[in-house]
């Protein structure tokens, strides 16, 4: 049986760096309230998409045990200026940036398209404006939360390849 190796697993990382990166949040659905549903294997989209924004900052990191990215598993990674097969990506929302939405589910999705005519340099898009939605990585149903206009919300993920 072949083995992925870790310098194809570093190529991929590098190829999805270089290529946009959203995260997107959803309604989802509100019985998830009282019964929450596992996270599909399959989706190709969030339930019910609110929203999404350009990622913020990306940057290679690997683990260590006194790493400054901690994630909720208690792992933790560290910068690393040479690329690795981890990547550690950052989304900060804009105060108003779904603004009074209920949030049930967040979603990250690689490439896509949004519509054609947007001002330049917009960074957050509602779920009208995308043309495209691109790859989804990978999702979460959360707790649902009401997304405040007086919060910078930051989202972080750690991307394994």
């Amino acid at each position: 049986m072949a083995t992925l190796q870790d310098s194809g697993r570093i190529a991929l990382a590098k190829a999805i760096a270089a290529q946009p990166l959203y995260m997107a949040y959803g309604r989802g659905l509100p019985a998830w309230d009282a019964t929450p549903e596992p996270e599909p294997t399959t989706a190709t989209t969030l339930v019910d998409e609110i929203g999404r924004r350009l990622v913020t900052a990306v940057q290679y990191v690997v683990p260590h045990a006194g790493g400054e990215i901690e994630l909720p598993d208690g792992s933790r990674y560290t910068a690393s200026a040479q690329p690795s097969k981890w990547l550690h990506a950052r989304w900060t929302f804009d105060y108003a940036d779904a603004a009074g939405e209920t949030v049930r589910e967040i979603g990250v999705f690689i490439g896509g398209a949004m519509q054609a005519g947007l001002p330049a340099g917009q960074r957050y898009f509602d779920a009208a404006q995308v043309a495209q939605p691109g790859d989804f990585y990978t999702m979460e149903r959360v707790v649902a939360f009401v997304r405040s206009a007086s919060t910078r919300q930051v989202q972080e993920f750690v991307l394994p390849f």
